[in-house]
Parts: structure tokens; sequence; C-alpha cells
């Protein structure tokens, strides 16, 4: 009877790395290499949002300073704001002083010379970022 069957020894220098060991390196890359490859695309993504937000304040902030330095408009007229870039709108909503305590949408009969004016800037194309709100309040100047 012969005894169990032996490897044949390795002598120096050729030693090796055996398949399973291979495979295994190869996996651990690839999933290391699937995780860079996230954190990169979720850092674009995220610097594209905050370039949106970003770029939407300027907007707003641009269009308030257009309405605070025009003249006070009377009921029958609105508030011109300057064109936005590509990829924004900005809508203005007029709300006038009751007299009383609130703002109301419609103008009262008697003009009391104070306004509300909100300016909203809407982000347009993909991925779309909240509207940027902005009030500003204006008065009718009492100097003539």
């Amino acid at each position: 009877m012969t005894g169990p069957a032996r490897r044949p020894r390795r002598h120096r220098g050729e030693e090796g790395e055996t398949l399973i060991e291979v495979l295994v390196a190869v996996v651990l890359m690839g999933v290391a290499f699937v995780a860079v490859l996230g954190g990169i695309g979720t850092a674009i993504i995220s610097s594209l949002t905050q370039a949106k937000v970003t770029g939407a304040d300027s907007v707003v902030r641009s269009a308030a300073e257009k309405v605070v330095s025009d003249p006070y408009a009377s009921c029958a007229r609105g508030y011109e704001t300057p064109t936005p870039p590509a990829g924004y709108t900005v809508t203005v909503t007029v709300e006038y002083w009751d007299g009383v305590g609130t703002f109301a949408p419609s103008c009262p009969t008697a003009d009391t010379g104070v306004q509300k004016v909100t300016l909203t800037v809407h982000t347009t194309g993909p991925r779309p970022v909240k509207d940027t709100t902005l009030d500003v309040v204006k008065r009718e100047s009492m100097l003539s």
C-alpha cells in the first residue's frame, strides 16, 4: 500500500498565488472601484445642485434689488424684474396692506401705501431644486 500522494515541493523562487487568491483580490478591487466611483458621482450631483441653489439665490436677490430701486407701483401697475438667465424663471406676486393687520392679494379701495412683493425663482431643466422665495415690503414715499 502506498502512502498519500504528496505534492511536489516548491523550490525557492517558485512560490506563486493560487487562482482563489487572485479571484479574491480582483473582487476586492472591484468593490473598492465601485465605492470610489459612487462617491465621485454623488459629489458631482451635489456640486451641480449647490450651483443651482446658489444661482437661484443670486437671481432672486437681483430681482429684489430691482423692485426696491423702482418707484412705488400703485394697484394698477406691477413690478418688472431683470430677465433671468436660462434655466430660471421669476414670478412676482404683490399683496396689499389692508390697513387692519394683513396683506391681501387684491388692492383695497384706498391704497394704504404698503405692499408685500413676493419674488419666487423656479429652476428648470434636469434635477430642478426647491423654489427660492424672497419677500420685499415696499412703502410709498411720502416725500413730494
